[in-house]
């Protein structure tokens, strides 16, 4: 029987679902890993998976496709372990996956994903549907941060058409689905490509305006490309007062040679602005500890930024240098530092999630995704997650705790 192996990102791991979906008749003996290639160091989990698959199961045929497979296909398909390597756009496709089943027959692989990409709309089968779904609306980005490769691996960004995205919230709403998160590479650019002016915010005005959807909540934005009708966003009790922030360091300088959009300013001022309309509002950040050249000073500046603003869901990443890229070739910080740095910054988001979570009001409205023995859990209203111990509550319902 067939499986995938997912890494990296919600999109990576939405994209993965429908890769077993386009398998789900595919009897052969098959492993796909759907790769990541953020760091260096999620690579080299890349290649132990691969490796030890193999050796545990001699037989399976194994498949390389995702951003690795994209960026770097002759690094893969070198590998004895690997049968074959397959880009990130025609992984979507059926005929990809019939394809493989006919040794005869070659799936070309599409080494230029800037090249007129024609995306596959990745929307997944009734039957496959969880009560919190991922809506993918956008493809790639059109930044080129120091620290990133992804963009070689996604291509630039292109939209999703509006009306078949509101059809798509129709029809997994009518189909159980009560909450929704808004995905993609850089969803806040969604729209830019467009010859006319709609942009995320529209986007989700129209979704709340023209479905039933119970819950909305997006994944990781970018403040500076934010435009004012987010307030009228924010104002909607259906997104959930919770936004995850691309901010990745709180000093101007280092901010600067990450090639960044934004400054410190920017980002106390955005967050003002939303507590100011939603007085509820939690914060999540990205945030990378060491990038080089980073002082004492500008991490400090981090610290301060992140206790400041009581931004609470914080993703620590330490920096670690990615092939090919910019930041690379700046100078480093030591692992060591880096090291301590990561742990104070995580150290500091348990504290500020603590003060966060004593400071929201009551009642929590859990959406309930799963029973298990005698708890039913899930996650409120500020994406803080719960296990209630209740009985004959079913799975979907918001219960008020």
């Amino acid at each position: 029987m067939s499986k995938v192996v997912n890494f990296g990102c919600r999109l990576n791991n939405f994209e993965g679902k429908k890769i077993e979906e386009l398998l789900v008749n595919n009897n052969e003996n098959m492993v796909v890993i759907n790769s990541c290639a953020v760091t260096n160091e999620t690579e080299r989990q890349v290649r132990q998976t691969i490796r030890k698959i193999k050796k545990e199961n001699p037989d399976k045929k194994i498949v390389m496709t995702g951003c690795a497979a994209q960026i770097s296909p002759d690094k893969y398909s070198s590998m004895t372990e690997v049968d074959k390597v397959i880009d990130n756009i025609s992984k979507l496709k059926s005929e990809t996956w019939t394809s493989l089943l006919d040794e005869e027959l070659e799936v070309d692989f599409k080494e230029d994903i800037f090249d007129s990409p024609q995306d596959i709309r990745p929307s997944l089968d009734n039957k496959n549907l969880n009560i919190r779904e991922s809506l993918v609306i956008q493809q790639g980005c059109n930044h080129r941060c120091t620290f990133c490769i992804i963009p070689f691996g996604r291509g630039n960004n292109r939209s999703f058409d509006p009306f078949y995205l509101i059809d798509e919230v129709e029809r997994v709403v009518e189909n159980g689905v009560k909450e929704i998160v808004l995905t993609g590479v850089d969803i806040s650019d969604y729209g830019s490509d467009f010859d006319y002016k709609y942009n995320m915010s529209n986007l989700i005005l129209d979704i709340l305006d023209k479905t039933k959807l119970q819950r909305l909540r997006l994944s990781s934005i970018d403040c500076v490309e934010i435009d004012e009708s987010f307030n009228e966003v924010l104002e909607d009790q259906r997104v959930m007062p919770h936004l995850h922030l691309s901010i990745q360091s709180g000093d101007d300088m280092i901010l600067k040679r990450m090639k960044r959009r934004h400054n410190s300013k920017d980002v106390f001022q955005f967050v003002d602005r939303c507590k100011k309309i939603r007085k509820d509002i939690s914060f999540g950040a990205d945030i990378i500890a060491g990038f080089p050249t980073e002082t004492d000073t500008m991490f400090e500046n981090t610290y301060k930024l992140l206790r400041e603003n009581e931004i609470s869901h914080l993703h620590i990443f330490p920096f670690s240098p990615k092939n090919n890229t910019p930041a690379s070739r700046m100078p480093q910080v030591s692992k060591s530092i880096i090291k301590k740095r990561a742990k104070i910054l995580r150290d500091l988001g348990e504290l500020i999630l603590k003060k966060v979570k004593s400071k929201l009001s009551l009642p929590r409205e859990i959406l309930i995704e799963e029973l298990n023995s005698g708890l039913a859990i899930g996650y409120d209203q500020n994406y803080i997650k719960h296990k209630v111990p209740l009985v004959g509550v079913p799975v979907g319902e918001v219960i008020r705790v």
